[in-house]
């Protein structure tokens, strides 16, 4: 009887022990992969929708043929690499906290594809794509199945508050056609055409918003203060357009007689040449006749110009790993 109660006083005090031990701060550097998941339509690109369209001319004059295909462009801007730091406390050997900060940068996703090929050559190439640079602070709850041994299991929920970051949009063209010059309000001296060579950038800043983020990880003791994670992720972010800034305009504009393909002129485009309304956009919730509308009767190029607003998915499921420092 005496060995018994003895026994279970020991317990008792390693039970002690072995909480007293889940208890305090832990610092996790961090660093993890994600791949996408919930896609969605992307938004336009300057009036363009998200397609990739191909048209194919056979022939000459009267008799020639024209196929087109195309298909929407879908996507999210989930995946991609993310390093943090996390910085936890743990109430007990069940409940804890924990704050994140985190910085992401996305892979390039396709946001608009145009080609047109005549009798066997591209005469027309226009793509754009897409990235996202973000940093967030990750506040979640954390549960901790209360297991002996060095493998500790545990699940967290919490939000993500993005704090800063935009979305990065790098168009080419290449137009021996002069259908983008003409889209682009250039008109041409009569019997000649527009071709474009150019390379713009453009920068969406978003707008305050908040996400989700869940996991299911565990943690690996080496010693007291040491350990090591691993943790399957999943955050989604819906983000919405606050403003756009053109960063970049470099290209040609060359006159190209129609009839004999001879150039006759040329004009470098440069940034400092772009109106101040293609130069900055403003993105609203909705808009109307008192804005500054492309298109609209009374639009002003020296001013910003209006816009509706368009969001973008941020959604990833990923694998996190790292190291865990207690304290």
């Amino acid at each position: 009887m005496k060995k018994l109660i003895a026994s279970i006083f020991w317990l008792a005090a390693v039970s002690l022990t072995a909480t007293a031990q889940e208890k305090g701060f832990y610092l996790k550097p961090t660093g993890g992969y994600f791949i996408k998941v919930t896609p969605v339509e992307f938004p336009s690109i300057n009036g363009q929708l998200a397609r990739d369209r191909t048209t194919n001319i056979t022939g000459t004059g009267a008799g020639a043929t024209t196929t087109t295909e195309e298909t929407a462009l879908t996507g999210s801007f989930g995946q991609g690499f993310r390093a943090g730091l996390v910085g936890g406390y743990q109430f007990s050997n069940i409940v804890g906290v924990e704050l994140g900060v985190n910085y992401y940068k996305s892979e390039d996703q396709d946001m608009l594809r145009q080609s047109v090929i005549n009798n066997g050559t591209t005469v027309l190439s226009l793509h754009s794509k897409g990235n996202v640079t973000a940093f967030d602070l990750a506040p979640a709850l954390v549960f901790r199945i209360p297991v002996r041994g060095n493998f500790q299991p545990y699940s967290k929920v919490g939000v993500i508050v993005p704090f800063s970051g935009y979305l990065q949009i790098h168009t080419s063209v290449n137009d021996q056609t002069g259908q983008i010059a003409a889209s682009q309000g250039i008109v041409s001296p009569a019997g000649t055409r527009t071709n474009l060579v150019l390379e713009r950038e453009e920068r969406i800043n978003p707008k305050a918003t908040i996400g989700f983020q869940s996991a299911l990880g565990f943690d690996y003791k080496v010693s007291n203060r040491i350990g090591l994670f691993a943790e399957l992720e999943y955050r989604n972010v819906s983000v919405g357009g606050k403003d756009k800034d053109l960063k970049k305009y470099d290209g040609t504009a060359t006159v190209v007689v129609n009839a004999t393909n001879t150039p006759v002129g040329s004009k470098q485009l440069t940034l400092d040449d772009q109106p101040a309304g293609d130069r900055k956009v403003n993105y609203h919730k909705a808009i109307g006749s008192s804005m500054n509308v492309k298109g609209s009767a009374g639009y002003d190029s020296s001013k910003p110009s209006d816009d509706l607003r368009s969001y973008i998915n941020i959604g990833g499921l990923g694998l996190n790993v790292g190291v865990k420092i207690g304290f």
